[in-house]
């Protein structure tokens, strides 16, 4: 085993889920959820992370090829995606004063905790990248490895994440939840944009290659 190798390719992939960043996204996400369900949630969609993780890494290339889809439209839904997301966050909808009486409707599974704010189209580009480069068996077994290092930091860091608005309060949640609702809405414009150029290049004679 090449452990610089495998601790490279973690930290890489690590870095790309960006769970320092994604924290405070992910506890405005819970916020209207009880209390006491946040871990499980939390542990589920880490759950969904790690299958997701291991789906593309073995089965990526025929899952795009099957569904027809490029990198650039990767980054196109996830764009779309997270921008829906970050506009509720910025003007949270005052339809409701109850946030427990929808507990159910504001819990998320799936999108956008699990994907695409952590396993979005870097993260699957990496995670793909690596299974082309596994040319045997032994660096496959580092590939794997690798992704489950960085999926566990990841998890770590998420699970104790909740603290953090525990010592800011409500006001001081609801001021951090609308700023990264506004940095959310930044970055979704970005993959919007990257999945633009990525397609644009894909045309014969617009953008250089």
């Amino acid at each position: 085993m090449d452990w610089s190798y495998i601790i490279a390719t973690a930290s890489a992939l690590f870095l790309v889920m960006d769970p320092p960043g994604n924290a405070p996204l992910v506890q405005s996400l819970l916020q209207k959820v009880d209390p006491a369900r946040r871990l499980a949630i939390l542990v589920r969609e880490m759950l969904i992370v790690l299958g997701l993780l291991f789906l593309f890494f073995f089965l990526g290339d025929e899952i795009l090829g099957w569904l027809g889809l490029s990198s650039g439209s990767l980054n196109l839904t996830g764009g779309i995606m997270l921008f829906l997301i970050a506009v509720g966050m910025v003007f949270p909808s005052v339809a409701s004063h109850d946030p427990q009486a929808h507990a159910d409707a504001n819990e998320p599974f799936i999108v956008p905790v699990a994907m695409p704010l952590i396993v979005g189209p870097a993260a699957i580009s990496l995670v793909m990248m690596q299974a082309a480069m596994a040319a045997n068996e032994n660096m496959i077994m580092e590939g794997i490895l690798a992704m489950l290092l960085a999926w566990a930091a990841a998890a770590l860091l998420l699970f104790f994440s909740g603290k953090l608005l525990n010592c800011l309060g409500e006001k001081g949640t609801v001021a951090l939840t609308r700023l990264m609702g506004t940095v959310l809405v930044m970055i979704a414009v970005q993959m919007v944009l990257n999945g633009i150029t990525e397609y644009l290049k894909s045309l014969p004679g617009v953008l250089p290659q």
